[in-house]
């Protein structure tokens, strides 16, 4: 049976010409996808501003879902572009800066003030000094004044409830909305995703040159080898997601990234296992090699599973 299972797999098998190229469109679509984000990140400095194991989490989930991966990319991963003779910093890093600026422009509004309050001020013969000015003018609350005031405030806050809000506000508000709902859940799977496909990369270049099998069979030995590999970087992303968001490193974190990924990453590779036995024995008879483009098609579609 092993042998017969060897026969049927070193043979060589020409797919249809039809497939072949839809494959390799499908397959060079998710490459040009991963490099075009790839790039992009290079060129906006990425690593100055995102999270770093967001990167290659990315640009994997490119090879396979390119369409959604690309989309959610570019709406709401892509960093800010640095602009000229400016450093981009982490959002963290900004707000240190910004609360040290306005702390240091109070303070010096505030010596700027002491000085302005403590020179001497060249007074005009029969003329009450600047600030008294100021003092009566500010106390000056005559009736009529005090209901114009009071009537234009009304109106400026009639005026703000009936004036609709701006595009940019619509936009913010929709994008979060958005986000709450498809991309946040999307972006959280990527991590998942992404340790799939590399499990399955590895996994199955490691069968292919090692030609192990179970029962006869390579499809066997490659669920279980495909499956730790899968194990292993999904919970390696999830840590590095984890782990700068929390603070905490070790143990402890790496358990919550297993508890938070396995069971998701158990349901994907069902569905991956699931096409990889229909298509190659209710497809291709086991004729189909994984040194063919089509293989590799047939991969890029059961991820979507």
């Amino acid at each position: 049976m092993a042998n017969h299972s060897h026969t049927m797999h070193n043979m060589h098998y020409d797919p249809p010409l039809a497939l072949t190229v839809i494959s390799s469109i499908s397959i060079g679509l998710g490459a040009l996808a991963a490099l075009c984000i790839l790039v992009d990140i290079f060129m906006r400095r990425g690593w100055r501003s995102m999270m770093m194991i967001m990167i290659p989490v990315y640009v994997t989930n490119a090879l396979y879902l390119w369409p959604i991966t690309f989309w959610t990319y570019i709406k709401y991963g892509r960093p800010v572009k640095p602009t000229p003779n400016s450093t981009t910093v982490s959002h963290c890093a900004a707000h240190d800066h910004n609360q040290h600026h306005a702390s240091s422009t109070r303070g010096s509004n505030d010596t700027k003030q002491h000085h302005t309050h403590g020179s001497p001020e060249r007074l005009v013969p029969g003329a009450e000094p600047a600030h008294h000015q100021d003092d009566h003018k500010s106390h000056n609350h005559s009736p009529a004044a005090s209901s114009s005031n009071s009537q234009k405030s009304q109106t400026a806050r009639d005026e703000e409830k009936t004036v609709p809000h701006s595009h940019h506000d619509h936009d913010h508000h929709h994008s979060t909305l958005q986000r709450s709902v498809f991309a946040t859940i999307t972006i959280a799977v990527t991590h998942c995703g992404a340790g799939c496909v590399l499990g399955d990369i590895v996994g199955e270049w490691l069968m292919y040159g090692t030609r192990a099998t179970i029962a006869g069979r390579e499809l066997y030995a490659a669920y279980l080898v495909d499956f730790a590999f899968a194990l292993i970087f999904g919970i390696v992303f999830q840590y590095f997601s984890i782990a700068p968001m929390a603070g905490t490193y070790g143990l402890g974190t790496m358990y919550r990234a297993a508890k938070a990924d396995v069971l998701s990453l158990l349901f994907f590779e069902i569905g991956v296992f699931g096409w990889m036995a229909a298509f190659q024995a209710g497809i291709f008879g086991w004729r189909l090699g994984m040194d063919n483009v089509v293989y590799w098609w047939m991969m890029q579609v059961s991820s979507y599973y």
